[in-house]
């Protein structure tokens, strides 16, 4: 199998080491190159948009496609904004940044995967998210992470919506969504003092449960959202 990761973070990079240390075939697509890793297998992707997936993918015109695509990209915070916790913390600027980073790389990915797709392709396209986004999970006042809690809705409900449209197009191929959840990495270091330490997981052991859930996916897996064991999740 061939594996392309999109993001360096705590989990990408983890995805990569884990990769790399089974021996197989990988790409690491980010901001920035782990350390540890080998130059030759990273791709240097600074922006989220659509210039920056294009040229992602004209590494694939001369090539073939990943049997495996992980889409790590995500936002919760930022330097300038912490997730609101009132309504009347809702920015628009804001929320349009949590869709353009949490649904839209999907949705890329998607169609830079369908140009050059045959109706014979198989592979699985994976995003990671978090049942925060779920409809039915509540609304914890003290967390309401509204431009997260959305943006995660709307990558789930892109997924599905992918997931039907490769059923018909290609019927080998996949769409899933994964919720890893909490981990032990950046994104999670304002919250630390609110989160019982024994929630945090790390980075390295989700790495090697997502590739071996990834290895078990079956075309009935599609258009779903699990967490790591293969349990759907509810929308």
């Amino acid at each position: 199998m061939s594996y392309l990761i999109l993001g360096s973070g705590g989990l990408g990079s983890a995805l990569a080491r884990e990769l790399a240390r089974r021996g197989e075939e990988w790409l690491l697509a980010g901001r920035q190159l782990p350390r540890g890793l080998a130059p030759a297998c990273y791709f240097p992707l600074q922006e989220v948009d659509s210039l920056s997936f294009e040229a992602l993918f004209t590494l694939y015109d001369s090539t073939t496609l990943p049997t495996v695509v992980i889409n790590t990209i995500g936002l919760l915070h930022d330097l300038a904004h912490m997730p609101e916790r009132r309504v009347e913390e809702v920015t628009p600027q804001w929320l349009e940044e949590s869709l353009l980073a949490n649904a839209w790389p999907h949705l890329a990915l998607g169609a830079n995967l369908s140009r050059r797709m045959m109706p014979q392709s198989t592979l699985w396209l994976c995003t990671l998210s978090d049942r925060a986004g779920s409809l039915v999970e509540g609304g914890q006042e003290a967390m309401c992470h509204y431009s997260y809690r959305m943006s995660k809705a709307a990558l789930n409900m892109g997924s599905r919506i992918l997931a039907g449209e490769w059923a018909g197009r290609f019927p080998g191929a996949g769409v899933i969504t994964v919720h890893p959840g909490l981990m032990n990495t950046p994104m999670q270091q304002p919250f630390l003092q609110e989160m019982d330490p024994a929630l945090l997981q790390d980075p390295a052991e989700v790495a090697v449960r997502l590739l071996d859930l990834m290895a078990t996916l079956t075309p009935a897996h599609s258009g779903r959202f699990v967490d790591l064991q293969g349990q759907s999740l509810p929308w």
